[in-house]
């Protein structure tokens, strides 16, 4: 199957909250995510994944208290598995699928970036209070926007770092090391910066409410309140309640 810029964000999504196991004949590949991210899979997620893959799935709640998608669909399964993704734990060995990595065409990229940021990505916004050469505004507001990539497999942070490249998007790399033994070396990828969280949404974007609110409220009013939910933003947005009044 020709890799396209929708397959390659289904591909970014399961990379960031997918599981794939053998059961049965079929397989089956569960992805979910956060019960405030229901949205996301109600309007986004579930249409994607029927319109590019021919299915007729439903988003649920599960038991373990999260909310998405199961597949059982032996071709679906075995695509993924054609893509180099695994089946079991893929913690350590996830990896973006070499026919994104090495694609020329900006969209594809765009497409696997913001699958997997939306899904496992972050978006946040701090101060400055402890340094008094600042405004008071940036010592007391969360001004400052960084996107955050977090993994435990080192194939998939050089895979993020190499198609962020591809984009001209800056960031930088860092690895934490375990104190114990049996932890594994944790991967982080941030993006800073207003000039480079504007060419991320210009070139990649969110498609998830939970990450884009947060965009928007720094947009309209110059910061975003840490600690805030969905709701809270949206009433911010919508002139419900004042921003000074949350995220306190």
């Amino acid at each position: 199957m020709k890799i396209t810029s929708e397959l390659a964000e289904i591909f970014g999504i399961h990379a960031g909250d997918g599981y794939m196991r053998l059961r049965g004949k079929k397989g089956e590949i569960d992805i979910s995510g956060h019960l405030e991210e229901k949205e996301y899979y109600d309007s986004h997620v579930v249409l994607l994944f029927n319109n590019c893959l021919n299915l007729n799935l439903n988003a649920r709640f599960f038991s373990r208290g999260t909310y998405g998608i199961v597949i059982y669909n032996k071709k679906v399964t075995s695509l993924f598995n054609d893509f180099g993704f695994p089946f079991g734990k893929k913690s350590l060995t996830v990896s973006v699928p070499k026919e994104v990595l090495q694609s020329k065409n900006l969209k594809v990229i765009a497409g696997f970036l913001r699958g997997i940021f939306d899904t496992d990505g972050n978006l946040y916004f701090r101060n400055n209070q402890s340094c008094e050469r600042y405004t008071l505004f940036k010592r007391k507001h969360n001004y400052y926007p960084l996107i955050n990539f977090v993994t435990v497999s080192r194939t998939l942070a050089e895979g993020i770092v190499c198609l962020l490249g591809k984009l001209s998007i800056k960031s930088f790399m860092s690895i934490s090391y375990p104190k114990a033994k049996d932890c594994n070396k944790v991967y982080r990828i941030t993006i800073s910066g207003v000039e480079r969280l504007e060419k991320w949404m210009k070139l990649v974007g969110s498609k998830n409410p939970v990450k884009f609110t947060r965009y928007l409220v720094w947009k309209e009013f110059g910061f975003c309140p840490p600690h805030t939910t969905l709701k809270q933003r949206k009433d911010i947005l919508n002139g419900k309640i004042d921003i000074n009044s949350v995220g306190l």
